[in-house]
C-alpha cells in the first residue's frame, strides 16, 4: 500500500472562464479517493470570476492546498499551450487532463493507477458518461483494442481523442517531446493522442464510465469548422512526418489513408481552393473513396464530384451545409 501511495499523479486543468461549472470540477477533483496527486490549474486569463472562484474553493480543503498550483496567463493562449504549460511543469509519475466544465467519479484516479500498476502499463483509458442539460448518458463505443487499430481509429476520429481519460506515464511524453504545439488552438488532443499510444509499452482500458463530460450547446459547430482548417492542415503534415520517421503496419496504414479522405472532404468543403488540397484530391484514388464509410456521406459525394469534375456539386452541398449550420446568418464571421 505503501509502495501505491508513493506514486504521483499530476492533475491538469485549463482554466478559461469556466465560473458556471467549476465548482463541481474543483470539488470531485478535491474529492479523489487516491492521496498523493498534484494539481495544476491553469487559468488562461478568463474575464469571469473563474480565478476568484478557484481560490476560494481550493481553499475549502486545506490538506489538499499544498498540492495545488495556480499558474496564470497574462493573456488568453488556448487550450494547447495551457495543456503543454501544465505538461512541462508537471512532476508526477503520471499525467492526466481534466476540462473545467467536467467532472470525475471519486475514484477517478485510484481506478486508473491501480489499473496502471496491475498491468504495468504506460497509458489506461476509460470509459466515460455524457452530460447533457436533462440526462446523462454512457458512451456506448467503448472497447479495447489492439495497439494498431487503436492508433487507426484514432486518426479517423471512430475512436475519442480526448487526453481526459487517458492516464498517461509522464516519461512516456518526455522522453518522446510528445507536447501539444501551441498553434493547435483547437485539435492539440488529435495531435498527441495517436503518438502517445504509438510510444506506449502497454496499453489497458476500464470499460467504466469514471469521467463526466458535459456536453453544451456552444460547443463546435459547423459554423467554426471553418477555424479549423488551419490546424488540420498541420495535422496532416505531422502525421506525414511522423509516419516517414518511425515505421507503420499495414492497419496503421490503413487509417492514415481513410485519415487523409476525411481531411480532403473537410477542406474541400470549407477551403476548396487550397493549393495542398488539390495535390491530395488528385492523387487520391476513387476506390478509397468508396471503401471508407465512415466519413459522412456528403464528403464522400462532394469528393467523388470534384474527382469527375463537378465542382458545382461541390458549391451545392456548401450551401447546403451553411444553411444547416446558420452560417450564412454569422454576417460576423470570417474565414481566414
Amino acid at each position: 500500500m505503501n509502495q501505491f501511495n508513493d506514486i504521483k499523479v499530476s492533475i491538469i486543468v485549463p482554466i478559461y472562464n469556466a465560473a458556471l461549472y467549476l465548482e463541481q470540477c474543483i470539488r470531485s477533483l478535491m474529492m479523489q479517493t487516491h492521496q498523493n496527486i498534484e494539481f495544476l490549474f491553469i487559468d488562461d486569463a478568463s474575464n469571469d470570476n473563474s480565478k476568484d472562484l478557484l481560490s476560494s474553493l481550493l481553499d475549502q480543503y486545506s490538506s489538499r492546498r499544498t498540492q495545488c498550483k495556480i499558474i496564470e496567463n497574462k493573456e488568453n493562449k488556448g487550450v494547447a499551450f495551457c495543456r503543454r504549460l501544465g505538461m512541462k511543469n508537471a512532476t508526477g509519475d503520471y499525467i492526466i487532463h481534466v476540462d473545467s466544465d467536467d467532472y470525475v467519479a471519486p475514484d477517478f484516479i485510484e481506478r486508473m493507477l491501480t489499473k496502471a500498476l496491475e498491468t504495468q502499463s504506460d497509458v489506461v483509458i476509460c470509459n466515460f458518461s455524457k452530460v447533457y442539460e436533462k440526462k446523462i448518458k454512457v458512451n456506448s463505443y467503448f472497447q479495447e483494442l489492439g495497439r494498431s487499430e487503436l492508433i487507426k481509429r484514432l486518426l479517423i476520429g471512430t475512436a475519442h481523442n480526448a487526453l481526459w481519460n487517458k492516464l498517461v506515464k509522464r516519461s512516456i511524453i518526455a522522453d518522446n517531446d510528445l507536447y501539444p504545439n501551441d498553434s493547435f488552438r483547437l485539435l492539440e488532443d488529435k495531435s498527441i493522442t495517436f503518438r502517445i499510444i504509438y510510444f506506449a509499452n502497454n496499453v489497458v482500458f476500464i470499460n467504466e464510465p469514471l469521467y463526466f463530460y458535459r456536453k453544451r450547446d456552444n460547443s463546435l459547430t459547423d459554423i467554426n469548422q471553418r477555424v479549423l482548417m488551419p490546424m488540420l492542415k498541420s495535422l496532416l503534415r505531422l502525421v506525414d512526418d511522423f509516419f516517414s520517421t518511425y515505421p507503420s503496419d499495414e492497419t496503421i496504414e490503413s487509417g492514415i489513408k481513410a485519415f487523409k479522405v476525411g481531411a480532403a472532404g473537410s477542406l474541400l468543403i470549407y477551403k476548396p481552393e487550397d493549393e495542398d488540397l488539390k495535390i491530395l484530391i488528385k492523387e487520391m484514388p476513387m476506390s478509397i473513396i468508396k471503401t471508407n464509410t465512415y466519413i459522412p456521406f456528403y464528403y464522400r459525394i462532394a469528393l467523388y464530384a470534384q474527382k469527375l469534375g463537378m465542382p458545382w456539386v461541390v458549391s451545392i452541398i456548401r450551401k447546403i451545409i451553411d444553411i444547416h449550420s446558420g452560417y450564412n446568418k454569422c454576417n460576423n464571421t470570417e474565414v481566414q
